[in-house]
């Protein structure tokens, strides 16, 4: 098989997987192009930052979200897929159904510098040693809520409405 057949194949085979597990329909997106450090301060625009063309996270990926802590309970292994991010942090934007929803960035316990977007910290288990092993949690700011800057789009009713219909919420009200 030669490398445009290989190409192809593994694009029909994501996509026949996207429609059937409905994993398109929620996502973590990590940005591409040059990183704008400023962005992680809430004062950037991001509306014009590009992201990955395959989620980092998708909706297979995650057990249960629950929509209140903004915390993920995700399947076996998809936490070695998360980013080694810089001190200034690494975004990602959150996509339900096509649509991008907000800028988030991954943090590390290590950084010094405050970001006003959710954060994910990825060695949040540093912080928190009773977290679970298998969850993420999406901060409204880091290193605490205050450093946020704006309205807290986490709570945007797409996403809930878009985890619910894939029965993903723990405890849906």
């Amino acid at each position: 098989m030669n490398a445009k057949t290989f190409i192809i194949l593994t694009i029909l085979a994501f996509s026949g997987n996207c429609h059937a597990e409905g994993t398109n329909s929620f996502g973590i997106y990590l940005t591409t192009g040059p990183e704008d450090t400023s962005i992680t301060t809430g004062k950037g625009d991001w509306s014009r930052l590009d992201h990955s063309a395959v989620p980092l996270i998708t909706a297979k990926d995650i057990v249960s979200y629950d929509f209140e802590k903004h915390s993920l309970r995700l399947r076996p292994g998809v936490l070695a897929r998360l980013p080694s991010p810089p001190v200034w942090g690494r975004p990602f934007i959150v996509v339900v159904n096509g649509e991008r929803i907000y800028l988030g960035a991954f943090t590390t316990s290590n950084s010094s510098h405050s970001c006003a977007i959710p954060s994910i910290t990825v060695d949040r288990q540093n912080l928190v040693p009773n977290q679970p092993a298998d969850t993420l949690v999406i901060d409204r700011a880091y290193p605490t809520p205050a450093f946020a800057i704006g309205a807290d789009p986490r709570g945007d009713p797409r996403i809930k409405a878009a985890l619910k219909a894939l029965g993903k919420l723990k405890d849906a009200k």
